[in-house]
């Protein structure tokens, strides 16, 4: 069991309140209130449509703190203002935060009065509507994603009555974080021990996030040589077969028994024995990797280019050779795969059970919103959808060192000198990055996402089936047959039988962590040599419907 907190240390719990919100229509500021009382946007004149200020003077009216941006957001562009950066007059912007999600926070400049701005989508991505003459994903409406944010809270409330969804997914998700965890016989909540700061500086320098690669060659495939794209448009310009292959709720699968801090160095020799004699060991791994001779597939373990900002490849040309870090699991898959993995360093945890408690909760509030029938079906895919969110971004906020926020002002002798150098100008206004909200330091253990990360990089390419371990995955495909992979999504030009249904002979028992058929079409396409051609492809395969293609297997 890991370490007690002090006594008297404050906790992460926040439970908070209903936020005063409209959810409005991007385009038109057409809405509802928290309440469902119709909002009409006050429109200045000589406008057909409301403008930011009419949004921030339309949610005052309103006594609304947060404006819901509901439907096709403004996306900012390379070269275009970015739509928070403009005058607002009578308010204040008091800190945005301009990449995704975006979060504009406002004052208005006589009452006091602070409303932020945020987007729908940071909750409820697009979903289809069944009930739509239009079949492809839409971002949900005013009044969907009021109902849908009532049942998500109502959900989370049904497991913790406490806790209200506070302004951001992973806000919420830290709050149950620490309801989740156990307490000791003062009852003084059980922590994870923190992870000494020269550890924490070498996770956050040698780890990535998710394996995200497309492997039909052109501009979008790696340009690295020792990554070889393993379909050649020139050569097949045409496939017959497209499928869509995407993780159940992954996240709570793979968030099981981590190990915790503070984390023990490893010699080559330590690191070496450790390999070998405990491949299921919780560890983080320096190592050097040859490429087997007959490999004919994806890349398992991420190399950083010199670059950091160039982020990663996977190096997949027999014979190439290359230093990384990975974790343990990934080193498991390379070895089982035939790769030479000679072990420099590693770091230790301590096995244990950190996230257990809060991805079992989580996981189960999944699958009693999918099996209630009595909701509508678009309204049970938003809610899961939320809880998705919750449980992903929480996961990544346990690796955030504090994020920075824009400050506009009107004036450059507003600036503080310690920001001088770092001026934007935007019209009339300079803008300039300071740093965030005071992150907290208990929530502070990368050493959990990096597990969790890695772990999903190995599952990607080896995972568990109904059939056993092992038995899915894309190193179960041809290699020739992989267009791309993202994150726990496999595209191929095959239909994985693994991925199917176990009623249509598959694997797919329906268990969390699955990776399971998405979408599928057979026909004539042009082989999709852009991530945005494959992810065109891959909108039309999720309406396909499955029994269209897979029949139900009859029984012997």
């Amino acid at each position: 069991m890991y370490g007690a907190t002090e006594t008297g240390r404050a906790t992460g719990i926040t439970y908070g309140s209903r936020i005063p919100t409209i959810w409005v229509d991007v385009k038109t500021g057409q809405g509802v209130t928290q309440d469902g009382t119709t909002v009409t946007p006050k429109i200045g004149p000589r406008r057909k449509a409301p403008n930011l200020t009419d949004l921030l003077d339309t949610a005052a009216g309103y006594g609304a703190r947060r404006i819901m941006l509901c439907g096709e957001k403004p996306e900012p562009a390379p070269g275009v203002r970015h739509w928070l950066t403009v005058q607002t007059p009578g308010w204040k912007a008091t800190g945005h935060k301009l990449r995704a999600p975006m979060v504009g926070r406002f004052e208005h400049i006589q009452t006091g009065h602070k409303v932020d701005v945020r987007t729908a989508g940071e909750w409820f991505p697009k979903v289809a509507d069944p009930d739509s003459d239009d079949d492809t994903a839409l971002p949900l409406k005013p009044a969907q994603a009021r109902e849908a944010w009532n049942v998500t809270e109502a959900v989370i409330q049904g497991m913790l009555p406490k806790q209200f969804l506070l302004y951001t997914p992973s806000r919420t998700g830290m709050s149950m974080w620490w309801q989740s965890l156990p307490r000791d016989k003062q009852k003084e909540l059980i922590l994870p021990p923190s992870i000494a700061p020269d550890i924490a500086s070498d996770l956050h320098r040698t780890s990535g996030q998710h394996h995200v690669e497309h492997l039909v060659a052109g501009e979008y495939a790696s340009q690295h040589p020792d990554s070889v794209a393993l379909i050649n448009p020139a050569e097949h310009p045409k496939i017959d077969t497209y499928s869509y292959v995407d993780g159940r709720f992954m996240y709570a699968a793979l968030g099981r028994e981590l190990g915790v801090g503070p984390g023990v160095r490893l010699n080559r020799a330590a690191a070496y024995e450790l390999m070998t004699s405990d491949p299921y060991a919780r560890a983080w791994y320096e190592v050097r990797f040859t490429v087997p001779e007959t490999w004919r597939t994806i890349g398992i373990l991420g190399v950083q280019h010199p670059n950091p900002a160039d982020g990663w490849f996977y190096p997949n040309r027999p014979g190439a050779q290359h230093t990384t870090w990975a974790d343990a699991s990934e080193i498991a898959v390379a070895v089982a795969a035939g790769w030479l993995i000679e072990p420099l360093q590693a770091i230790r945890w301590q096995k244990a059970r950190p996230l257990d408690n809060f991805m079992s909760r989580l996981n189960k509030a999944r699958e009693e919103v999918e099996r209630n029938e009595e909701l509508p079906w678009m309204l049970r895919k938003a809610v899961t959808a939320a809880l998705r969110q919750i449980t992903i971004q929480t996961v990544g906020a346990f690796a955030s060192r504090g994020s920075g926020k824009t400050i506009l002002v009107e004036s450059a002798l507003e600036i503080p000198a310690e920001y001088q150098s770092r001026v934007t100008r935007y019209g009339k206004l300079f803008a300039y990055e300071a740093p965030g909200d005071r992150w907290e330091s208990q929530n502070y253990h990368p050493e959990l996402a990096v597990q969790v990360w890695g772990r999903g990089r190995a599952r990607l390419l080896l995972a568990p089936t109904a059939a056993g371990l092992n038995t899915g995955g894309a190193l179960r495909l041809p290699g020739e047959s992989l267009i791309g992979v993202n994150g726990d999504a496999i595209y191929s030009t095959v239909v994985p039988e693994w991925s199917l249904p176990e009623s249509r002979g598959g694997g797919d028992d329906g268990k969390t962590g699955r990776l399971r058929i998405k979408g599928a079409l057979l026909g004539s396409f042009k082989t999709p040599v852009t991530r945005e051609a494959r992810d065109r492809l891959r909108d039309r395969a999720e309406q396909v419907y499955l029994r269209d293609i897979f029949p139900p297997k009859e029984a012997d």
